[in-house]
C-alpha cells in the first residue's frame, strides 16, 4: 500500500509539473512582428550585389572594412538603436572606369544592447587578430580594449558567413575610444 502511494504521488508530481506554466514558458517564444520584419530585412540581402557603398534606406552607414580578403564587413544602425551587420565577397576591384562590386554574403540584426554596453564589429581574438569578430561589450573608457564580452559572432574569412561564437579570449576595441 505504501509503494502505492508513493508511485501515486510521484505519478501526480509529474502531472502537475508537466501541465504547469513554467513548462509551457519552457517553449521557444515566438518572435514579434517587429523581430520577424528585421530577420525577413536581413535575409534579403544576401545574394545582392552591389557597386562601391550600398545605402539602406532607414538605416545610417556606420562604416566597415576588410576582414581579410575577399570579405568586407558593413554596419549600419536604425534610430532604435538596432544594428545591421552585412558582410560582403568582393566580386571586382576598382578600376578607372568602375567602382568595386561586391555580393553580400550574411546579414546579422542585433536588438540595441542593453545600458552600458556597446555593439562593435571590430573583435580579435589571439593567436590572429585578425578583426573577423563582432561583439557587445563594455569595459573601462580609458581603455582602447575591452574583454567583458558579453556575446559574440565570428565572419567566416572564407565565406563572409557569421555565426554565434562563444566570447572567451575575443577582446573588442571601444568604440568611444580616440573621440
Amino acid at each position: 500500500m505504501v509503494r502505492a502511494r508513493r508511485c501515486l504521488f510521484l505519478f501526480a508530481a509529474v502531472a502537475a509539473l508537466a501541465l504547469s506554466p513554467v513548462a509551457a514558458s519552457a517553449e521557444p517564444k515566438q518572435p514579434s512582428a517587429e523581430e520577424s520584419a528585421d530577420v525577413t530585412l536581413a535575409k534579403s540581402f544576401r545574394g545582392k550585389v552591389y557597386e562601391d557603398e550600398l545605402d539602406i534606406d532607414g538605416w545610417t552607414d556606420l562604416g566597415g572594412g576588410l576582414v581579410a580578403p575577399p570579405i568586407y564587413v558593413r554596419q549600419y544602425q536604425r534610430e532604435d538603436g538596432t544594428f545591421l551587420v552585412l558582410t560582403s565577397r568582393e566580386l571586382s576591384k576598382a578600376s578607372r572606369a568602375a567602382p568595386a562590386s561586391y555580393e553580400v554574403a550574411d546579414a546579422l540584426i542585433v536588438p540595441p544592447p542593453p545600458k552600458d554596453v556597446q555593439f562593435t564589429i571590430s573583435c580579435v581574438q589571439a593567436p590572429d587578430e585578425i578583426l573577423r569578430f563582432m561583439g557587445e561589450a563594455k569595459g573601462d573608457e580609458s581603455r582602447e580594449w575591452w574583454t567583458d564580452v558579453r556575446r559574440a559572432w565570428e565572419i567566416s574569412v572564407e565565406t563572409g558567413q557569421i555565426t554565434p561564437t562563444k566570447s572567451k579570449d575575443i577582446r573588442c576595441t571601444n568604440v568611444s575610444w580616440g573621440q
